[in-house]
Order: C-alpha cells, then structure tokens, then sequence
C-alpha cells in the first residue's frame, strides 16, 4: 500500500515537487499546499495544481467524446450508410443460434463477440423493462428497423475512440512528462482521421485502442523490467490481433525493448535474450488472440483460407487503382486525416526524437514504421488502414509542438511564455479540428436516401415495379410487396430466425405502415429486366439512380441512361452534392458517400437521387 501511496503522489504531483529533509509532516489547506512525509523525505506540492492537470484532462476527454459522439445516428435506419458494419452485425446476432462458429475469418472475431455480448445485454434489458415479451420480439425490431442494435456497436466504437485518448496520455506521460502528454491526448481528441472512424462501429478503433494498451505496457516494460508488464503487454496484443490480424506486429516494439533490457541488466549472451519473460510474452499473446478467435484452431482450414484472401486482396487492390499504400497513404490518407500542420509535425517530432533520444524513438516508433510498411505495399488503401498510425503521430507531432514552444519561450516575458506555447499547438491542432467539426456537422444532417425513400413511400402506389441502378450502398431500401414476403414464406419450411424475420414483415406490411414494391434487376449483357426469376417484357413503372463523386459505385449502365432519355421522364430529384467541385475527396475504394476533405456545397450524406417515370 506504501508503494501504491507514493506512486500516486510521484504521479500527480510531477513536476512540481520539492524535497525538504525533516521528519516533519503536515498539510496546510489555506495555502494550498501538501507536505507528505516518505523515507525521511517531505514531498511537497501544490493542490491546486493537481486539480488543474486532472480538469485540463478531464476537459480533452470530454472534447473527445463531444466529436465522437455527435451524429453518431448517422444515416439510420439505412443500414448501409457505413459499409461492413452490416457483415459484423449479421455474425455477431448469429451467434445467437448457438452456433459461435463465424465461418468467416476475414476479420479475426473479438469484436464481434463482444457485440455479441452486447446484443444479449440489450435484449435483457429489453425484457425486464417490458420492451420484449419475447425473442419474436427482439428479432421483429431488427427487422423493420435495427437502428438501435447498429446504435450499440457506434456507441461502443465511440467509447474506445475516447478511451485511447487517456490511454495515449498515459503513454506519453510515462516517455516525456505531462506537458506532451497533455498535448498528444489534445492532437489525438481532435484528430480527424480518428475522429471519423470513431463514429462506426467496425474494428478499427477497437484495434487501435488495444494496440495503445499494449504499447503502454510495452513502454512499462522497458521501464521495470517485470514480467507483469511483459504478460499485460502480451494479453493485449493478443486482444488486438484478434480484432485485426496486422497488430501481430506489436511483436517489433516488445522485442526492442526487451533487448534493451537485457542490455541494460549486462548479459550479452545470445542465449538471454530469450527468457521467460519474452517467452511469456509471446505465451500469452497467443492464448488470448484463441481467446478471442477460437476457431482459428478449431476451423483451421476455413481461418487460413480466409486469411489468406485477406492477404491477397491486401495486395491486389480494391475495385480502383490509387496507387501503392506506401505513397497514397503519405500524399492523401495522413495529410488530410491530421491536417497538414499536425502531420507536419508529426514527422519533423520523429527527426526530434530520434535526436533526443534513440531508445525512446525506437521502443515508440517501430510499430508504425514496420505497420506502415507491410500495410502500404499493397493496393487495397482504405483510409481506416491508417488509424493505428495516429495516436504516435499526434505523441511525435506533440514532441515537436511543445520542443517548438519552448524554443521560441525563451525569446519573450516570463508572462508570455506558456501562452507561446498554447498558441503554437492550436495552430497545430487547427486545420484537424475544422475537418473534425464539418464531418460531424454534416453526419448531423438527415441522409438523402432516407429523405428519398419518404418521397417514394408518399407519392409511389404500393405495388409498382421499380429498378434501382447503382451500388448495394447507395440504394434506397424498401420493402417488397406483400405478396413477394408471402411466396418467399411459403417456398420453403422456414424455422428460427430467418423464418421470425419474414413473419415480421409481412405483419409490418399488412398494418399499412409501409408500402411494398415490385423491385426488378437488370443485366446489362442481354439487355433484359427480371423480377422473381422470370424475364420481364414491359419497363418496369419507375427508375431510380444515384449519383456520386465515387467513380466506381453508383455508376449507370449506358443502355439505362439511353432507356431514360427515350422512355421516361424526370419525376423528382434529391440534389445534395455538386459532382463537378473537385474539392471535394472521398475515400473512393469506400461506398462512403461523404467527403474526407473539401465539404464544399454538401447539403447532407448520401449520393444525389433521381426518380424516373415511365411515359
């Protein structure tokens, strides 16, 4: 308890402490200073001072969780306004079947049973508030309107994102002080990369926010040299990697650092540096990655084939070529995810460190150097690939800032100088947060899609035949006719839950509360329409297209574009994006249809809507 006791006072009181030999002790309120007698020393410091640190933090963490959580509803009840969640959802509820089998290993399966475990805890509370009679009930609110369930993976992907803002002050506070500390946890709450992900409720905040725990322990490793340090710093890499296979690599930064250990304790032996703490390390990494995904042990040959696709695709790219990882992540995903000036920082903070002092710069910076070089070499540059990166680049750009405005201190009145240093990270932080704060604004807006399926609901007669051209994302969801829920119901003996689901929709129709609509696809190879498997002779009533600066999503076929001009007319449109402002980036592997950068005349997400009329 003696132990813990001076920890906290060493950890809080930190800079600003005094030692006075005495045996002294005493506390005196009025003055606002403490004296806490330790070994025949008196550790003086100043309670207001702890106050302070504790509410400048206090006040980033709720910044933090401000921009995390605002419009955090974004696009519901359209439950492909974020690609993936819908494939991790649909896995997490099906464990619900009894069987925890994923048969699906393309992302490792931590994430999804914690969802898991989630969706149970809603449906509990469900049934002991009186929401749920029973599980029919739990299973019609998922399939007429599922806002809340994607809600809670959101809410949770939110909680991380803020949570890693606190673990990354720890961090930084164990390696420089609380001053960077504090200013790396401020880069990270307004990140804009990290920030936007944090909104959906996918694995790649989860993954970055156990790689941050793990390198905490990584950096108290190297400072203690327990084998505690080394086990907690393994059971979260082990988390990690079963959230997403590329944090395997946290096995380079613990490996550096134990070999400075063993430097350290003077044994240059070949033979010691492989010890049972490196042993345990790796012992437990594996442990909880099986933990986590089981059934990569118990389905080997589904989870190799899988990972083994991933790896693939990895490297082939995806849909478009942008360019290699290595230069489209520097020149476009970095740049605009932390705004040019953090981003700028953070590399000029890499150069200081190393400086400074190599150690630090190699047990801190070899994750992302090693993460960036496997995860760029391949085509496939999905944006979110870069998360892990951004809390050690907002610590390097926090070295550089603070090294910055403590140079330029020394030039000005004592008065003057911690304010040169606010001022140099708010120029840092600035571009970031604009990008944060227009991202959120615009997520707060009503989705297009939503405000175009009310327009078809309103004004289209129940029954009619509509096409829809464009990609699964940007699709406007309707339901079928009720008829088309009734053959499907009976074509087979439907049991559990698929069977539940119809029975849901076919009573939702029947109430009245939603229309039902004929929906024909189209093969442009022979040039024919189709509903319920049968070739269709007439034109189907109505055409719906959309529209995007996404080049590959949401594209329609030339022959439907002639169909157009010749056989129907414009009945109505939802504009909400001019295509032609090339300010405006996207992620264009991604059918995200909100910009990353420029948000130049962007009413609100979602593609641009057009209805077609047949004449």
């Amino acid at each position: 308890m003696l132990g813990i006791f001076r920890d906290a006072v060493l950890s809080h009181a930190a800079p600003r402490w005094e030692v006075q030999r005495g045996s002294s002790f005493g506390c005196h309120v009025k003055s606002l200073y403490c004296a806490v007698l330790w070994e025949g020393e008196v550790l003086v410091f100043k309670t207001s001072e702890i106050r302070k640190r504790d509410w400048v933090l206090l006040m980033i963490l709720a910044v933090g969780g401000l921009a995390r959580y605002w419009g955090i509803g974004f696009g519901l009840p359209h439950t492909e306004c974020r690609p993936d969640e819908t494939t991790i959802l649909r896995i997490a509820l099906k464990f619900g079947t009894g069987d925890l089998n994923p048969h699906f290993f393309r992302y490792p399966t931590l994430y999804m049973y914690i969802l898991f475990c989630l969706y149970i805890c809603y449906f509990l509370f469900g049934m002991s508030t009186g929401k749920y009679a029973s599980m029919s009930d739990f299973i019609a609110e998922y399939s007429l309107n599922p806002s809340n369930l994607y809600l809670i993976g959101r809410v949770f992907s939110a909680f991380l994102g803020t949570a890693s803002v606190f673990v990354l002050y720890k961090i930084a506070k164990h390696l420089f002080g609380e001053k960077t500390a504090a200013v790396s946890s401020l880069f990270l709450t307004l990140a804009y990369l990290h920030v936007r992900d944090s909104h959906f409720g996918v694995t790649d905040v989860a993954l970055t926010f156990l790689i941050m725990c793990s390198i905490l322990f990584i950096v108290r490793s190297h400072e203690d040299k327990t084998p505690r340090s080394y086990v907690y710093a393994g059971v979260f890499a082990g988390l990690a990697t079963s959230t997403k296979y590329s944090a395997i690599l946290l096995l380079v930064p613990m490996c550096i650092a134990h070999v400075y250990n063993v430097l350290d304790e003077g044994d240059r032996e070949v033979g010691s540096f492989v010890d049972k703490r490196i042993l345990g390390f790796v012992a437990v990494l594996a442990l909880a990655f099986l933990l986590g995904t089981p059934f990569a042990l118990l389905d080997f040959h589904t989870f190799i084939s899988d990972f083994l696709f991933e790896v693939e695709h990895l490297s082939r790219g995806h849909l478009i070529n942008l360019g290699r990882g290595w230069s489209y992540h520097l020149r476009f995903s970095l740049p605009l995810g932390l705004g040019w000036s953090l981003f700028s920082a953070s590399l000029l903070g890499i150069l200081v460190l190393i400086r400074g002092d190599r150690r630090k710069a190699m047990v801190l910076c070899s994750f992302p150097v090693v993460y960036y070089a496997t995860i760029g070499k391949g085509y496939t540059v999905f944006l979110r690939y870069m998360i892990p990166l951004v809390p050690f680049l907002c610590v390097t750009g926090a070295v550089f800032t603070v090294a910055i405005g403590d140079r330029l201190a020394r030039y000005l009145k004592p008065h003057l100088r911690n304010v040169t240093t606010l001022v140099v990270v708010a120029l840092t932080i600035l571009p970031s947060a604009c990008n944060a704060i227009h991202f959120d604004r615009l997520l707060g807006q009503k989705d297009n899609r939503l405000i175009a399926t009310e327009w078809v609901n309103e004004n289209i007669e129940a029954g009619s035949s509509i096409y829809q051209s464009g990609s699964w994302a940007g699709k406007l969801q309707l339901y079928p006719t009720l008829e088309s829920l009734e053959r499907a119901y009976e074509a087979d003996t439907l049991e559990g839950g698929k069977g539940r689901v119809l029975e849901a929709k076919i009573d939702f129709l029947r109430s009245g509360a939603a229309n039902g609509y004929d929906e024909w696809t189209y093969y442009d190879e022979s040039g024919s329409f189709e509903f319920d498997d049968e070739v269709q002779d007439a034109l189907p009533r109505y055409i719906i297209t959309e529209e995007s600066p996404l080049v590959v999503y949401g594209t329609t076929p030339e022959s439907i574009a002639r169909l157009l001009k010749t056989s129907y007319c414009l009945a109505k449109s939802f504009e909400v994006i001019d295509i032609g402002n090339e300010a405006n980036l996207f992620d264009q592997q991604d059918t995200f249809y909100v910009p990353f950068a420029g948000f130049r005349d962007v009413r609100r997400p979602g593609p641009n809507i057009c209805i077609y009329e047949r004449r």
